[in-house]
């Protein structure tokens, strides 16, 4: 019996390890606006700088599909 409890937490620990090695979330990049980056009017060199200081690798502007007109700094990092 004592054999059968050691084999059980064997079993559910391997499991476990297994699931900790399945990739999570989605593979591209996540995405934050730029909190300091005050305009509603993007501007490519400006957002990269923003996001930059803000400790993120990758930035672009990006527009809104309601209002054209506006466009804004989004800030990328990995997932």
């Amino acid at each position: 019996m004592e054999v059968d409890k050691v084999k059980m937490a064997s079993l559910c620990l391997i499991l476990l390890m297994a699931l900790l090695l399945l990739p999570v979330g989605s593979e591209g990049p996540c995405r934050r606006l730029s909190k300091t980056y005050p305009t509603a009017q993007c501007k490519g060199d400006q957002c990269t700088e923003h996001c930059e200081h803000e400790g993120y690798p990758y930035a672009e502007c990006d527009t809104d599909h309601q209002y054209p007109e506006l466009s804004y700094c989004a800030c990328f990092f990995p997932c």
